[in-house]
């Protein structure tokens, strides 16, 4: 079940001024950490939660067949420095290539937490900072399409 595109930043459109903190407390902002880099952007159902962590696995393995094309990856764990850390933890093995941040909630980009369920995204956005890629859901398994990622990667 997707939420309402209406609610998360529109293709083209660039992402809020989002905080961001790292698992040792550093605090920066998205821009900074993307430094005008392309970039696949998932944010995080939990710091624990196994499908996301799936999902940094696929972005790791399209990044070592050469399909993010020098894009980085940011993983952002909805809390605070000790989620960062977690999902940092969890992430070290399957994704090394992903740089892990939380993000305080996920609202700043449409995704609610609605029943106890947050939801869960990937965007992709170009050296500009502009979206070329939005995909959100409610499940996780919905949250992240690797075609969806290669498509808006891909060389134009």
């Amino acid at each position: 079940m997707s939420i309402d595109a209406s609610h998360h930043p529109a293709l083209g459109t660039t992402l809020p001024p989002l905080g961001l903190v790292a698992p040792d407390g550093q605090r920066r902002t998205l821009a900074d950490v993307l430094a005008g880099r392309p970039a696949v952007v998932h944010f995080m159902r939990s710091a624990t939660c196994p499908v996301c962590l799936a999902h940094a696995a696929t972005v790791q393995r399209m990044h070592d067949a050469g399909e993010l094309h020098g894009a980085a990856f940011l993983l952002l764990a909805p809390g605070s420095s000790p989620e960062a850390a977690t999902a940092a933890g969890r992430a070290a093995r399957r994704a090394p290539l992903a740089e892990v941040w939380a993000t305080g909630d996920h609202s700043d980009v449409g995704l609610q937490k609605i029943a106890l369920l947050q939801h869960s995204g990937t965007f992709v956005v170009d050296d500009g900072g502009a979206v070329r890629s939005a995909r959100t859901s409610a499940l996780p398994v919905s949250s992240f399409s690797a075609d969806e990622v290669r498509a808006a990667l891909a060389p134009r």
